[in-house]
């Protein structure tokens, strides 16, 4: 996949700002194919499908955020959860402060980041809650 200039450092910069948190789990890792580009993989279950090309940094920071997310609201040993639901206000809380220490460093402008974040949640909660809009 080739990436425009922007793009590619957008993804890298993302990276870059949540490298500790993807080198501390043990069930996923983002890997560059120079064939299709940045790849989500599942590495906690052999033999399981688990593989998700990542072509926009939306895509990158929605299974980022959504990770980090599960972290809080249901920890687990994989990726692979039995219930979701709507965020507790604590929980939500909670994933807002690990979420925005790691955006903070981003290099340059953050505040797209953290209306992002802010639409992300707000789409979690309406989507746990039963609003579709």
């Amino acid at each position: 996949m080739i990436y425009t200039d922007g793009v590619r450092k957008e993804l890298d910069a993302i990276l870059i700002a949540f490298e500790n948190y993807i080198d501390g789990q043990n069930y996923f890792d983002i890997v560059y194919s120079k064939k299709i580009g940045y790849v989500w993989i599942v590495v906690d279950e052999p033999g399981a499908a688990g593989a998700e090309q990542l072509d926009t940094p939306e895509a990158l920071l929605d299974n980022l955020f959504n990770e980090i997310i599960n972290d809080v609201a249901a920890p687990r040993e994989s990726t692979h959860l039995n219930e979701t639901h709507a965020l507790t206000e604590n929980e939500e809380a909670e994933c807002r402060r690990r979420i925005t220490a790691i955006l903070e460093k981003i290099e340059g402008d953050k505040a797209e980041y953290l209306e992002y974040l802010d639409e992300y949640i707000e789409d979690y909660q309406d989507r746990y809650n039963g609003d579709d809009e």
